[in-house]
């Protein structure tokens, strides 16, 4: 067989990928009961190729600088969806390492997604607020990587929230709101004091998205992948994976 009719056999998925910080890293840790990579392969198995590009400790402005190096061009894969899930870091408080002050987080997020090669490829976007933080728990974080303490406050990391919400209505772009998400399960309502703030006790309904206030439980998790979920199918609901038809027929229809 010579290459040309090789590469003429040769049918690619396209490809999901999950481009983020240590929470889209960790979501593939095996040792989770139920993990935000795991579930969108499981959910888009045979249809699209989930890949995880999650890289712990980053910023926005790290993003903004790996980006181009790994996101394909058109030539070498098709990109359906991607995630933009940055944050977390950003939200340092000032005088962290890894602080990005709030306009810079918006241009950078703007960068991203206006770059370039985003624009070649033209996938379904979604950016992701971050999480909320649980100040308490993240005593025992703080302390064990020589942080000060608070290194994140609830009250901070939710203009971060804000911010990506900013972005994604200037430039069109759909939010999964995974900030909400997570104050709507444990029943906040807006003008209340912060869950995870010291303005409330510990709560043990918020405290189980967490594993150290910062990264997420399998619980957490869950609340992550239902909003993504949500939120592919309130503005591409035929790209829901219900929808999509399988790059390769079933069994029953190969050929053999």
């Amino acid at each position: 067989m010579s290459i040309v009719e090789a590469e003429a056999l040769y049918k690619p998925y396209d490809q999901f990928i999950l481009f983020g910080d240590s929470i889209t890293q960790m979501s593939s840790d095996p040792q989770l009961e139920f993990g935000l990579y795991g579930a969108l392969q499981d959910a888009y198995i045979r249809c699209l190729d989930v890949i995880n590009r999650g890289f712990s400790g980053y910023t926005s402005g790290h993003a903004v600088n790996v980006f181009p190096k790994f996101f394909p061009t058109p030539e070498r894969a098709n990109v359906r969806f991607m995630t933009i899930f940055f944050g977390a870091n950003d939200a340092c408080l000032p005088g962290s390492a890894q602080h990005v002050p709030l306009h810079v987080f918006k241009e950078n997020l703007t960068r991203i997604i206006q770059h370039p090669v985003t624009v070649a490829q033209n996938p379904h976007i979604l950016i992701l607020t971050p999480p909320p933080v649980n100040e308490y728990q993240l005593q025992g974080f703080d302390e064990s990587k020589g942080n000060a303490h608070p290194s994140r406050t609830a009250e901070h990391t939710k203009k971060y929230a804000e911010a990506v919400r900013e972005v994604g209505s200037s430039l069109g772009v759909p939010v999964v709101d995974v900030w909400s998400a997570f104050m709507s399960a444990t029943g906040w309502k807006e003008g209340e004091p912060l869950p995870g703030s010291r303005d409330l006790p510990s709560l043990e309904k918020f405290e189980r998205f967490f594993t150290d206030g910062l990264h997420l439980t399998a619980d957490g998790y869950r609340v992550v992948y239902d909003a993504i979920m949500e939120t592919i199918q309130v503005n591409w609901p035929e790209q829901g994976p219900e929808r999509l038809p399988s790059v390769f027929p079933p069994w029953t229809e190969a050929p053999r």
